[in-house]
């Protein structure tokens, strides 16, 4: 996997946080998302170039996002392992990155101020962990 710079990062997170706003602008107020796959839908549905830009720019960003574990995630992915289920292990991964990518999208279109600047420090961190298990590698 190629590492981008820092500065890449940074700038395709704040082309990220442009374009979240910008749908944030336009959806109805009262609209709520279910999981990722419906965000994207309607994305596509209304704005299909703003969609494939969104889908650029995670596809980029993807490897630098938080996953967010909650005590449920947790005891699913056990349960799952402790069973040896592996089919049901695969779904809960990516279920799992699904709802990751969802928060930290709503996450980055919500985000104000030092909220803003502790979303972009957390993937900077990550980027440059990456770097150096590839350095090491």
């Amino acid at each position: 996997m190629k590492i981008i710079s820092d500065k890449s990062l940074v700038c395709f997170l704040h082309d990220l946080r442009r374009l979240l706003v910008y749908f944030k602008s336009q959806m109805p107020e009262r609209i709520d998302f279910i999981n990722i796959e419906s965000f994207y839908f309607y994305m596509f549905l209304g704005f299909p170039d703003k969609g494939r830009e969104l889908t650029t720019l995670m596809g980029i960003i993807d490897p630098y996002i938080p996953m967010i574990i909650s005590p449920q995630n947790l005891e699913e992915v056990v349960s799952a392992y402790e069973e040896g289920d592996t089919s049901h292990l695969a779904n809960l991964e990516e279920n799992f990155m699904g709802r990751s990518k969802f928060i930290f999208m709503n996450s980055v279109m919500m985000a104000q101020g030092a909220d803003w600047d502790n979303i972009v420090a957390i993937c900077l961190r990550i980027r440059e962990v990456k770097s150096q298990q590839t350095t090491f590698a």
